[in-house]
């Protein structure tokens, strides 16, 4: 039976993995580094044989012609990082290593419990999988199941759904009769601006939404969740909050358990999510 040994869920900003190697750092990054690196040792530790990696493609490899709600990548070999990533982000190229057996088993469990995934066989995957992976498993040695959300562009899943998602892809690990040990990556955000008037100010861009959106996810209240996170309280919280959505999958995916970390890290700058569940 297939074993759920760790889920993580931590921020994709692009623009960290910089601004850490920069000598005159802003003098928060040390706790964010701090809080890397303990969710680094938290996934070695539990040793997974996979990494369900759940994010969102950013208009990269989707646009509002061609938007899947939820896509499920089931390849043997993924590339990594677009070219605008690379030369605005500083974000390396790379490869990481798939498993279409593991894909192909999560999609056909999910029909088989109402939710009908997209797929692709010609996947790149963006920063949204990247950066959270050079955070807590910079080897890149372990393969992947990417699932990517459209939680940027509307009209998009309604927040239930993407709980009642992570329901049904946790459901599906738990039929499955392989002995793999199965680690959960997701990313996202709490309050946050892009491009917007608010975006580089130096504090959190919506401190109250942050305090129920870490409080909804410690006390496993989708419902609260849900009522919070109407398009138009999540744009009045900052344009790209909608990027919290995919917690709410990673709510679904832990059955709404209480985790054993939750945090809204107060940096200096927008709140820097951290959330983890030792399962094993």
């Amino acid at each position: 039976m297939a074993q759920i040994v760790s889920i993580i869920g931590i921020t994709h900003n692009p623009f960290m993995p910089r601004l850490f190697k920069q000598p005159r750092r802003p003098p928060g990054c040390d706790k964010v580094i701090e809080r890397i690196e303990m969710m680094r040792k938290k996934l070695d530790d539990a040793k997974p044989d996979v990494l369900i990696a759940i994010g969102n493609d950013h208009l990269h490899q989707f646009f509002m012609d061609n938007m899947p709600a939820f896509m499920i990548g089931k390849m043997e070999q993924y590339d990594g990082t677009f070219h605008d990533e690379i030369r605005e982000f500083g974000l390396p190229s790379c490869k990481l290593a798939g498993d279409p057996e593991l894909s192909d088993a999560i999609m056909e469990g999910a029909f088989d419990r109402g939710v009908d995934f997209a797929y692709s066989n010609e996947l790149t995957i963006d920063h949204s999988i990247i950066v959270p992976m050079l955070f807590v498993r910079p080897e890149m040695d372990i393969p992947i199941v990417p699932i990517l959300t459209n939680c940027i562009a509307p009209p998009m899943p309604r927040p239930k759904r993407f709980y009642e998602v992570g329901k049904a892809i946790r459901a599906a690990i738990d039929g499955l009769s392989t002995n793999k040990r199965i680690g959960i990556l997701v990313s996202g955000h709490l309050s946050l601006e892009i491009g917007g008037p608010k975006q580089f100010e130096r504090h959190l861009t919506d401190p109250n939404f942050d305090a129920a959106a870490v409080g909804w996810i410690v006390n496993g209240d989708i419902h609260s969740a849900a009522e919070g996170c109407t398009p138009e309280k999540l744009m009045k919280a900052g344009n790209m909050t909608t990027g919290y959505l995919n917690f709410l999958m990673m709510m679904g995916v832990a059955n709404a358990t209480k985790p054993s970390y939750a945090e809204g890290l107060d940096a200096g700058f927008p709140a820097i999510p951290f959330f983890s569940w030792d399962t094993a």
